[in-house]
């Protein structure tokens, strides 16, 4: 994911989720869908120092990453 790709969804993120705590909470929405949770993940890293500075919405973000690959795992073993 560049940088470049990241944009649109910061300028969208800094519209429409003005706090930490807003973000937070659409990331629950988003729990199921791991190409959007990934996305907002790059998103903060990019922009951490605007969105994330001490790396806690990233590793939340982590959090919900982490349970769909498991889930994932858990449905591809035989």
């Amino acid at each position: 994911m560049t940088h470049s790709m990241c944009y649109n969804f910061y300028v969208k993120l800094n519209s429409e989720l003005e706090t930490p705590d807003a973000i937070k909470e659409s990331v629950g929405f988003w729990q199921d869908d791991s190409e959007k949770l990934n996305h907002l993940w790059w998103v903060l890293n990019y922009y951490a120092e605007n969105l994330d500075p001490d790396r806690t919405l990233r590793a939340y973000v982590e959090r919900f990453l982490d349970a769909l690959a498991k889930k994932q795992q858990i449905v591809s073993e035989p």
